[in-house]
């Protein structure tokens, strides 16, 4: 009886550093840092969840209402971080070898939400934010005259998900 008592105790210590309160919770994401599966960013509402899933996605969830807004839709389990590449900007998927398999097109995206002619020069991101209204925007902070401007996003804001 004492040997299953201690068995058991021992699976459940050893099972303790993989419980979700072990989880790191923000709602930002620097250069300097990377998100695995133990990181997720939330707003800081607390109604929107950006995370890997089991299949090596990652995806944006409306935690209120339970549903899928934004994924990569990868199904490649071998990535096992997201970063913001140092030296273009880009928001990269990798494996343990550095490996991309999904990054941002920083450049697509800023021709399609600012117009031909209007594309800020630098569209280098250094800092990925999980806003409140519920879209995921990789910022430019490093041009102190302009301010901060997105480089990439989602698209998944305004509040049409709550």
């Amino acid at each position: 009886m004492k040997k299953t008592f201690l068995l058991s105790l021992a699976m459940f210590l050893l099972l303790l550093p993989f419980s979700s309160t072990t989880f790191a919770f923000q709602e930002r994401l620097t250069v300097s840092e990377n998100m695995t599966f133990t990181t997720r960013l939330l707003s800081d509402n607390s109604r929107y969840l950006f995370n890997f899933n089991v299949q090596g996605d990652v995806e944006l969830r409306n935690v209120k209402k339970k549903t899928l807004i934004w994924s990569t839709n990868l199904k490649e389990r071998r990535v096992v971080m997201l970063v913001i590449d140092q030296y273009n900007g880009r928001l990269k998927l990798t494996d343990y070898s550095n490996t991309p398999y999904w990054t941002s097109d920083n450049q697509a995206w800023a021709n399609a939400w600012y117009g031909p002619g209007n594309v800020p020069e630098n569209l280098v991101g250094d800092l990925l934010i999980m806003q409140n209204d519920g879209n995921l925007v990789l910022y430019n902070t490093k041009n102190i005259a302009k301010g901060w401007y997105p480089v990439w996003a989602t698209n998944t804001g305004g509040g049409i998900h709550d």
